[in-house]
C-alpha cells in the first residue's frame, strides 16, 4: 500500500505591486549586505521553516526581471509564477476601459490559487518577517497535530504560540494570521497603511479596521480610517502586516466575494483587498481567523528613506550569524532537505 503524501506547503508572495511611493521595483531592490532583496530572505527563511514550494504572484512583463534575480535561488526552491492581470478568465473578459491598477491583494490570492493544491500562507515581497512567524504559520495550518504526516517546521528561538486549534467545524473557513505591534511596523519617513486587528478574548480577529498614514504621535499611532476618521491607538496594537495561513478553501467564497465586487462596477481606483474580504467573511460567519502574536523582528521599505535603517538591521543579524552574507552562496539544497536541513544555523532572533 502506497502511504498518501501530504500536499506541498506554499508560500504565495505578491511581488506585483507598484512601488509607486519607493520610486522602482523594491521587490528587487538589493538591500541586504550580500545585496539580495527582502524577497531573497522570505524564500531563505520560508525554506528553513518548512515550505516546499514558492509561487510568486507578479506583473508578466517583469519575468525577466524576476528570473535574472532569482538564478541563484531556483538552484535550492521550487519557485514558480502566477501573473497578476487586469482580466479574470471566469469572470471578466476585459477591465473597464481606461483601468491601469491592478484589482488588489484579495484578486493576487485567487490568480494564485489556480496553482494551488494544499494548505498555503501568503505574504508580502518587500516585508521582512522573521523565520519564527513562518513556522508558527506552519503549525498553525497544520493543526498542532503531532500525528500528520510530513517534515515538521524547524524550531526557532522566537517567543512563538503553539495553536491548538480546531480545524474540523463545518463549513467554516480557518484562517490565520502573524500580528505584530503597530509601533514595530512604523516608518520614520512617512505614515503606512495598516490593518489595526481587533481580537476576542479566545484570540480571534473579530475584524480588520484599515488604518492609513499611521504614524508614531509619542507614545500613540495615529492617522485615518478609509472614512477620514481620525485613528488614535496604542503603540501595541496587533496589526495585520498580510502575513495569513489558509486552507484552500478559502478560495471559493474569495471567488464569490470578488464577483460581487466586480458586479458593483469598481471603476478606475477601487481595489479588491484580501483584507477587506476577510472581514467580510468573519462578519458572515463563513470564516474563523485566529491571531499568532508574535516577538519576531518585521522589517519594511515604504519609502525610500526606510532602506537605510533596514540594510543596517539586516546586516546586524548576518554579523551576529543568524544569515551569511550571500544567502544563496551558502544555502544547501533547500529543493529537497526540508525544514529538518543540518546547516541550517541559528534561527533569526526575536525583539526583546
Amino acid at each position: 500500500m502506497v502511504a498518501k503524501l501530504d500536499p506541498p506547503l506554499t508560500l504565495v508572495i505578491l511581488a506585483a505591486g507598484r512601488s509607486t511611493r519607493f520610486g522602482r521595483l523594491k521587490q528587487l531592490a538589493p538591500i541586504g549586505p550580500g545585496g539580495e532583496a527582502l524577497l531573497d530572505y522570505a524564500l531563505y527563511d520560508g525554506a528553513l521553516a518548512g515550505f516546499t514550494r514558492f509561487l510568486l504572484v507578479i506583473q508578466e512583463t517583469l519575468r525577466p526581471d524576476f528570473d535574472a534575480h532569482l538564478r541563484d535561488a531556483t538552484a535550492h526552491l521550487d519557485i514558480r509564477y502566477a501573473y497578476q492581470r487586469m482580466a479574470h478568465p471566469e469572470l471578466m473578459d476585459d477591465p473597464p476601459a481606461g483601468r491601469t491598477r491592478p484589482w488588489g491583494t484579495g484578486c493576487a490570492v485567487l490568480t494564485a490559487g489556480e496553482q494551488v493544491d494544499g494548505p498555503f500562507a501568503v505574504c508580502n515581497a518587500d516585508d521582512f518577517y522573521g523565520r519564527g512567524a513562518y513556522v508558527a504559520l506552519i503549525r498553525a495550518m497544520r493543526g498542532s497535530d503531532p500525528a500528520a504526516s510530513g517534515p515538521r517546521p524547524a524550531e526557532s528561538n522566537a517567543d512563538i504560540t503553539d495553536c491548538n486549534v480546531d480545524m474540523t467545524s463545518g463549513d467554516l473557513t480557518r484562517a490565520f494570521i502573524i500580528g505584530y505591534p503597530l509601533e514595530v511596523t512604523l516608518s520614520g519617513s512617512g505614515g503606512v497603511s495598516r490593518g489595526l486587528c481587533e481580537i476576542d478574548e479566545s484570540g480571534a480577529l473579530r475584524g480588520l479596521t484599515e488604518g492609513l498614514e499611521l504614524r508614531r504621535d509619542r507614545d500613540r499611532g495615529v492617522g485615518r480610517d478609509v472614512a477620514g476618521q481620525r485613528l488614535d491607538v496604542p503603540l501595541q496594537t496587533p496589526v495585520c502586516t498580510n502575513l495569513w495561513g489558509f486552507q484552500p478553501d478559502i478560495l471559493l467564497p474569495l471567488r464569490d466575494l470578488f464577483a460581487a465586487f466586480l458586479a458593483s462596477g469598481p471603476g478606475l481606483d477601487r481595489e479588491f483587498y484580501l483584507s477587506e474580504a476577510m472581514n467580510d467573511l468573519i462578519a458572515a460567519g463563513r470564516a474563523r481567523c485566529t491571531v499568532l502574536p508574535t516577538r519576531e523582528l518585521w522589517l519594511g521599505v515604504t519609502f525610500p528613506g526606510d532602506h537605510s535603517g533596514v540594510a543596517e538591521s539586516l546586516r546586524g543579524l548576518v554579523d551576529s550569524g543568524v544569515y551569511p552574507m550571500r544567502l544563496w552562496d551558502a544555502a544547501p539544497s533547500l529543493r529537497s532537505a526540508g525544514p529538518t536541513l543540518p546547516d541550517a544555523g541559528p534561527s533569526p532572533v526575536s525583539r526583546e
